[in-house]
């Protein structure tokens, strides 16, 4: 008895394989518990919503692709505060290593591994929680493109743009008409400013930050030079003009005549107040905040039309 029902195990065995072995892969892959479903080493399987991606295998061929305009902050952002040591290419250096092969990478779905170890990185990284997100669907774009075998990326391309132009121009017109119109003009200081800035980054970042002298949107900064001043002495008496130089010992401005005037300063006396030009531009920017950033990507896609 014993022998015969060891028969018919090995029996059953031998269909349940033969049956696996005339599945397709993508039908391997749909089975659960299988590589490329929710328990096995794939992640979550089958693809999801992922365009141009293959279906089934390891996480980083499997997670969904984040939006254009995180890809491409995401990038600014890996530039700026990883490449130094990890490469542009993610490829590792001497003093990093390589992301095409960190199981962090590799593993991460959203940030959470990737921003795990950004917080204890050993030259601190300072990003918030949104930046750090972005640099981790970067790093997934990048690892998206690999081919079979460990080949470097770029031997499976994805169609990806890094495009920030993805809001409604005629949406942004309405919000422009209702925040800025009061200080900017499309047929005055903002005639032609898509073609200042060609790139829409630099022109997204030139209206949003408001920097550089030659920026319509733009100013100095508060505290800077040229920037209004008013100093107010012990008795009350005010001087006010522009700002030349200010520090702990000294304040000079030139007045409306002219002429300048240096004062000498002890602490907070006299009282130094210098106008920040981009206070108000400062506050518009804080009021399109939205949890898509859609105002603002609306804003950008509407002044890219101002050729």
């Amino acid at each position: 008895m014993t022998h015969k029902y060891r028969i018919f195990t090995l029996a059953a065995a031998s269909l349940m394989a033969a049956a696996l072995f005339a599945q397709t892969p993508q039908e391997q892959n749909a089975a659960p518990g299988g590589r490329g479903g929710q328990g096995g080493r794939g992640g979550q399987g089958g693809g999801g919503g992922r365009q141009g991606g293959r279906r089934g295998g390891f996480t980083q061929f499997t997670r969904p692709l984040a939006s254009q305009d995180v890809l491409a902050r995401g990038k600014g952002l890996y530039e700026t505060n990883c490449a130094s040591c990890h490469a542009a290419d993610l490829r590792g250096s001497n003093t990093g290593v390589s992301l095409l092969r960190s199981l962090p990478s590799l593993s991460d779905q959203h940030g959470e591994l990737i921003g795990a170890e950004i917080g204890k990185h050993t030259q601190r990284i300072t990003l918030n929680e949104t930046d750090t997100v972005a640099v981790a669907e970067y790093i997934h774009s990048i690892l998206a493109t690999t081919g079979g075998q460990g080949s470097p990326p770029g031997r499976n391309p994805v169609g990806l743009q890094l495009n920030i132009l993805v809001g409604d121009a005629k949406a942004g017109e309405t919000y422009f008409g209702k925040a800025c119109v009061s200080c900017h003009s499309v047929t005055g200081d903002l005639k032609g400013l898509a073609t200042k800035y060609p790139e829409p980054r630099s022109l997204q970042n030139a209206w949003v930050s408001g920097a550089g002298s030659n920026n319509p949107f733009g100013g100095r900064g508060a505290g800077g030079a040229g920037n209004p001043v008013t100093v107010t002495m012990p008795d009350g008496k005010k001087f006010e003009g522009k700002l030349v130089r200010k520090d702990d010992f000294l304040v000079v401005l030139t007045l409306a005549d002219g002429t300048r005037k240096a004062i000498a300063r002890d602490g907070d006396v006299p009282k130094v107040e210098v106008k920040d030009p981009n206070e108000a531009h400062k506050k518009m920017i804080l009021a399109l905040d939205d949890p898509e950033n859609k105002n603002l990507h609306d804003v950008t896609a509407y002044l890219a039309t101002l050729k």
